[in-house]
């Protein structure tokens, strides 16, 4: 009989624990839910607009870093033809930067 009672009460001690963890979990779930941000992604807002600013200046940062890159590339050419001697032998290899510069409007304060 003591053995039955025992069995009962361990039986009823996992219920209650279960519907413990059941109830825990879905208190758990209702107060994360409640966290969530409500964004409505139909309207334009500011957002938006700072995000398509942003991509825009990226993608205009992208197009100025390859404008400079075959900038520089043109002049490592000129200065290359210049040393080789095929191109203006009779200026300074100063004279060649200086005008190319000049003509492809790229900054004078960068050397070579």
């Amino acid at each position: 009989m003591i053995l039955y009672i025992i069995g009962i009460s361990i039986l009823i001690v996992i219920l209650c624990s279960s519907l413990y963890v059941i109830y825990s979990n879905i208190h758990r779930t209702r107060v994360s839910k409640s966290k969530e941000y409500n964004v409505l992604f139909d309207k334009d807002t500011i957002v938006d607009d700072l995000i398509t600013q942003l991509t825009e200046k990226n993608q205009t940062q992208e197009n100025e870093d390859k404008a400079r890159k075959s900038k520089e590339d043109i002049l490592t050419t000129f200065i290359e033809l210049h040393r080789s001697g095929s191109f203006c032998a009779q200026l300074s290899e100063q004279e060649i930067i200086y005008f190319v510069k000049k003509k492809l409007n790229m900054e004078s304060n960068k050397n070579g």
